[in-house]
């Protein structure tokens, strides 16, 4: 929009002070910001109807997948849920390194117990050994 400061201005000694030089001026104004006020009404308008095309697409694409996502959160939740009541607190549970020292510390005690067996069977077998060397 152009301006208009030439047709506003005033000079001294020149210019009326009177309603034959304001009311043009001030009508002319006026109606620049009537028109201005009409425009910013139009795009105001133009604005709400994309807004609420907008929101209506986001509706449209996003709400199935936040219905989706969440289904999925509540599915996921209820997992958890039933894991914690079939586990009982998690943080009692043994941690990996603490599983496998415990299964070493089982098998070197089986190793001991069977070498332990071992010996005193080989131990009575001598003694039986013996026993019958000297019944002969």
């Amino acid at each position: 929009m152009p301006t208009r400061f030439e047709a506003y201005r005033m000079r001294d000694g020149v210019t009326p002070l009177a309603e034959d030089y304001f009311n043009p001026l001030l009508a002319d104004i006026d109606a620049r910001i009537a028109q201005l006020e009409d425009r910013r009404a139009d795009l105001q308008r133009v604005i709400d109807d994309l807004t609420v095309f907008g929101l209506q697409r986001i509706d449209t694409l996003v709400g199935p997948a936040m219905t989706s996502l969440n289904q999925a959160l509540a599915d996921a939740l209820a997992q958890r849920d039933a894991l914690i009541a079939a586990v009982g607190n998690v943080a009692d549970l043994a941690t990996q390194a603490q599983l496998a020292s415990a299964i070493s510390a089982e098998q070197a005690a089986r190793q001991q117990a069977i070498s332990a067996e071992q010996t005193a069977r080989q131990a009575m077998d001598q003694q039986l050994l013996a026993l019958i060397a000297a019944a002969l």
